[in-house]
């Protein structure tokens, strides 16, 4: 895909293209009414907003993922030093 494009674009250009490719003689079909125009464009939008939100979220959880897995480092270190205090506990009374 291009970067900078969303879908909707992406695709509201390729059907321009491929309209506008028909041969001269070409059989087309028939004219879109405004109605089916108008959902056309609807559907465009909201396939638009869709990418938009997708992307959002594709930005934001690696960021979540970053945070998480800092905290379980944090909490491994922890546990850590609590599992060498025990040990450490153990071998004074094994003395």
């Amino acid at each position: 895909m291009l970067k900078g494009w969303n879908h909707g674009a992406a695709m509201a250009v390729a059907g321009w293209v491929m309209l506008t490719a028909l041969p001269a003689g070409a059989q087309t079909a028939p004219a879109m009414s405004e109605a089916e125009t108008r959902e056309l464009i609807d559907a465009a939008k909201a396939t638009a907003k869709a990418t938009r939100e997708t992307v959002d979220y594709v930005r934001v959880t690696p960021d979540l993922l970053y945070q998480i897995l800092a905290k379980l480092d944090k909490l491994e270190d922890k546990l850590d030093k609590v599992e060498n205090a025990v040990k450490a506990q153990t071998a004074r009374k094994g003395r």
